[in-house]
């Protein structure tokens, strides 16, 4: 077989579930693989880049950073998953994932979860990359609505997620 010598990482489930959208899991596999062109990742390659955080202008841009230890990105969290509000520390994006996968016991809402985290990740590249690429600058508001609109259009056709759209009112 092609893939019979590849090791098998215990992130798989989180980013290739039953009802995955390639588009988000890719940026979800992408950070857990730390293939994002990170400010950090790019100077390790000896690519000059401005290492600040384009959201909070505070800390240098890590994956870690990026997804959740920035306040902006965390308050994008917070706003499609209202669970994360009791959280006692920040979370990195693996225990988003992990806190998901430990407190939902139905399948259908725990994949529905894992697409709306990778949804959150793939948006929230996207609004980084617009920041610094395209001089737009959207607002926490206009993000989170994206996100929950773009699952919202995944998921709503399907009867097994009628349930976890609840989540968004």
């Amino acid at each position: 077989m092609f893939y019979e010598d590849c090791e098998v990482v215990p992130w798989h489930k989180y980013v290739w579930h039953k009802h995955f959208s390639l588009r988000y899991s890719i940026f979800s596999w992408f950070a857990f693989m730390n293939g994002l062109k990170t400010a950090d990742a790019l100077a390790m390659r000896g690519i000059p880049a401005t290492p600040i955080c384009v959201f909070c202008k505070a800390e240098n841009e890590t994956k870690n950073h990026l997804f959740f230890e920035c306040d902006f990105t965390f308050n994008i969290l917070k706003h499609c998953l209202p669970r994360m509000n009791y959280m006692l520390l920040r979370p990195n994006l693996w225990q988003v994932y992990f806190d998901m996968e430990a407190s939902e016991s139905d399948l259908n809402r725990k994949s529905f979860g894992f697409l709306l985290i990778s949804a959150i990740v793939y948006y929230t590249w996207r609004a980084r990359n617009d920041r610094i690429f395209g001089n737009n600058i959207e607002c926490l508001t206009t993000i989170t609505s994206k996100i929950k609109k773009a699952v919202y259009l995944k998921t709503f056709k399907k009867k097994c997620f009628q349930s976890s759209q609840l989540w968004f009112t």
